[in-house]
């Protein structure tokens, strides 16, 4: 059982952890204290002050606003111009790592109007504060887009001070959006400057991350190599937070990938290290991940002694992600021990703490299997089957954004790699035609010579003749054939071209829901607006009619995002590939299981929904070889489609019609029928050739997304068999699969 880990991330500006030595932190302020009282100018006490509370602002962000707010109105006496512009860039570093993000823009804002136009540097540092603001808020499209410029500012001035933290941070954006080549290319290009300048202390943060991105990668060899190499200048230069960091991201590499000893090892240094910088999270955290290790080596004793510490601080530091840590481990250690009543009670309180949060790993995916796994052991089968679709849903959620990841590296590839074929194409094309001018030019000349020939030499030279031209056909036939090879080729590559027109039909179906998402959402922000004004001036009347529009678009906006969410399940669905294994199924308990399943997930969303089923199945159809869960897909479908089919017609038929859906099964031959039909309105005739084409559908906007029967119709036909459709247009619609029949060995 796998661990719930997160990574301690080390950036240069967006800070998410405060942890600093308080010994260094005191003798510097010591030491600028000093320099201040000896200062002989305004500017020279301003500057001090602007370092001083650099240093405080890493431990206490009120205060240090508190002195930023202080010291600006010394600088506008002053008429200090650098110092103003430093203390509001400071002022909206520290606004937005307090989460007032309001305060924060103001100041931007006011340097955006103060800065002088030939100041580039400074102006670079507006558009860093924006990244950051928007950094920390977790709006990383918005963040990568101003760092972007003040990237592109001091690359052109050559600002080297400020380039590492610029390409720090940019490089965390793309992280957290997966984009990790990207990330990599800016963490290389921070750790170049690192070296260059012999910034030991960025040397080590950046392997740091660097290590993080590789792990999310999923390259753990480089990921360790790289924590390693941080760890190695942090302990020999007593760089001691990225020692923690780096010691705390070890024991989660390890423990994921198994090797118990060393994550305790490295747990244990974290636990030992965390406690001289008075960090309890990462105590807690780091006890958790010790437990972890040795329940997996059957030290459970030790394991239960770690796991109550780790609740103990956990709990103490009020932090939910420790606290579902701390419960955590001692959840594994009870049920790697089969104690199964006893575990429950904290994998509950590991997710309760959570609340509904969704960055999951695989490591939840497991806890929750093992949650199941405990009630199901217990008795407790409903629980067990609630936990365990929880499990199924994250892990389909875990899939789905690692599909997309890989499809769009798919599609890039894709798009280069077709443009390279078309233009061999053309040449080889060019060719063809050079030779068959070349191949045409000398047969013309030949018989030119054969014709001068016949009329000198007579019979037996047009003998010769003859079987010079039976030659020259061959060759021509030959050209020929290889044109019609070229041709072939060049219709694959139009054939290939259809992907574009596919990829637009995705857009153009995402795009509806989204703009009503969109539109919904931007009413409902200016609703927010007025219903405000009208509780200010107490008019509560018209506050809580405005609080009724507000809620009704609320649910268009859940109801759209459904929409969209149903149809990007159903493009996945349709862009994979089956990896299942074929196994001897019984087609008619197959058919059957699916059958009530529809129906009764019809009937639970649509209490008034009732119909005739009706069976027939063969029973010498026996066992076939199928992925049972790919041609149970198919069926499904089908069933939910004739159900839809007879509840339509049932809205405006006469009392006497009874909406009946039949099912049969027939062994015929050398394979097997499975044909489903309904008394429902029937498939008009217009539009039978499109029925199994991508996104078409008869249903309403929002009911189906077109993609059902183009995936069925791949299904089967990926097993050798067929499906196609009868029609009685206003009588019913019956679709039919003809499976082969291959008997196990």
């Amino acid at each position: 059982m796998y661990f719930n880990l997160f990574k301690y991330l080390l950036p240069l500006a967006l800070a998410t952890l405060v942890c600093y030595n308080l010994n260094a932190q005191t003798q510097k302020l010591d030491s600028l204290d000093q320099l201040i009282s000896k200062a002989k100018t305004d500017t020279d006490r301003i500057n001090l002050n602007i370092k001083k509370i650099s240093i405080i602002s890493r431990s206490n962000l009120d205060t240090a606003i508190y002195l930023d707010k202080q010291q600006l109105n010394e600088a506008e006496k002053a008429n200090f111009y650098k110092g103003i512009v430093a203390l509001r860039h400071q002022l909206a570093s520290n606004y937005s790592f307090k989460g007032s993000y309001d305060d924060a823009k103001e100041n931007i804002q006011f340097l955006e109007k103060f800065v002088k136009p030939s100041d580039s540097i400074n102006i670079a540092g507006i558009y860093a504060d924006y990244g950051m603001m928007y950094g920390v808020q977790a709006k990383y499209d918005s963040s990568m887009k101003f760092y972007l410029r003040a990237i592109d500012i001091n690359e052109r001035l050559n600002n080297v001070k400020e380039l590492p933290a610029n390409y720090a941070n940019v490089a965390i954006g793309y992280q957290q959006l997966a984009n990790f080549p990207k990330a990599l290319e800016y963490q290389q290009r921070s750790l170049k400057l690192a070296e260059t300048q012999k910034d030991l202390q960025l040397q080590s943060k950046t392997l740091l991350n660097m290590g993080i991105t590789y792990e999310e990668m999923g390259d753990t060899l480089k990921a360790e190599q790289n924590y390693l190499a941080a760890r190695d200048i942090a302990v020999k230069n007593e760089f001691k937070i990225v020692e923690l960091y780096v010691y705390t991201n070890l024991s989660s590499l390890y423990i994921n990938s198994k090797r118990w000893s060393e994550g305790y090892e490295y747990a244990i240094k974290a636990a030992e290290l965390s406690s001289t910088t008075g960090d309890i999270g990462i105590k807690a955290a780091s006890l958790s991940k010790a437990a972890t290790a040795l329940a997996n080596q059957n030290k459970f004793e030790e394991a239960t002694e770690l796991s109550k510490q780790s609740i103990l601080l956990a709990d103490s530091s009020t932090q939910p992600l420790n606290i579902s840590q701390a419960y955590s481990a001692m959840a594994q250690t009870l049920y790697l021990q089969k104690r199964y009543t006893e575990a429950i009670p904290y994998f509950e309180k590991s997710f309760k703490v959570l609340n509904g949060a969704s960055n999951y790993d695989q490591g939840y995916v497991i806890s929750y299997k093992s949650l199941s796994d405990c009630y199901e052991k217990t008795g407790d089968y409903i629980k067990a089957l609630a936990n365990y679709k929880i499990a199924a849903e994250m892990e389909d959620s875990i899939k789905r954004k690692s599909n997309i990841r890989r499809a769009t590296e798919v599609s890039m590839n894709y798009g280069f790699e077709k443009k390279q074929e078309l233009l061999a194409a053309e040449k080889k094309r060019d060719d063809e035609i050079a030779k068959t001018k070349q191949s045409a030019l000398v047969a013309g000349l030949i018989l030119v010579f054969i014709l001068a020939l016949v009329a000198f030499r007579g019979y037996k030279t047009k003998q010769k003749a003859n079987k010079l031209l039976q030659l020259q056909k061959q060759q021509t036939e030959a050209t020929l054939s290889e044109l019609k090879t070229t041709q072939a080729q060049l219709i694959q590559s139009e054939k290939m071209a259809s992907l574009g027109e596919l990829t637009a039909g995705i857009a153009h179906e995402i795009q509806n829901p989204l703009n009503f998402v969109n539109n919904f959402s931007e009413v409902n922000t200016e609703l927010i607006g007025e219903m405000q004004q009208e509780m200010d001036k107490g008019n509560y009347v018209d506050a809580k009619a405005i609080s009724n529009d507000i809620k009704e678009n609320e649910q268009k906006i859940n109801h759209h995002g459904k929409r969209a969410d149903s149809i990007v399940k159903g493009m996945l669905q349709h862009s994979r590939s089956s990896t299942g294994v074929k196994e001897p199924t019984n087609i008619n308990a197959l058919a059957d299981e699916y059958l009530r399943l529809s129906y009764y997930g019809l009937r639970a969303k649509d209490k008034d929904f009732n119909a005739i089923m009706n069976t027939d199945f063969d029973t010498n159809v026996g066992k076939i070889n199928i992925v049972p869960q790919d041609i149970g897909r198919v069926i499904l479908n089908l069933f939910n489609n004739a159900f839809y089919a007879v509840n339509e017609k049932k809205k405006t038929a006469d009392e006497n019609y009874q909406p009946t859906v039949i099912v049969q099964t027939k062994r015929i031959d050398n394979h097997v029928e499975i044909s489903v039909s309904d008394n429902g309105n029937g498939i008009p005739q217009n539009i039978l050739d499109k029925i199994f084409q991508p996104f078409f559908t008869t249903k309403p906007t929002g009911v189906g997304t077109g993609l059902g029967l183009s995936l069925s119709y791949d299904i089967v036909k990926a097993h050798g068999g067929k499906i196609k459709v009868e029609r009685n247009e206003g009588e019913g619609s019956e679709f039919v699969i003809q499976l082969p029949i291959n008997k196990p060995q």
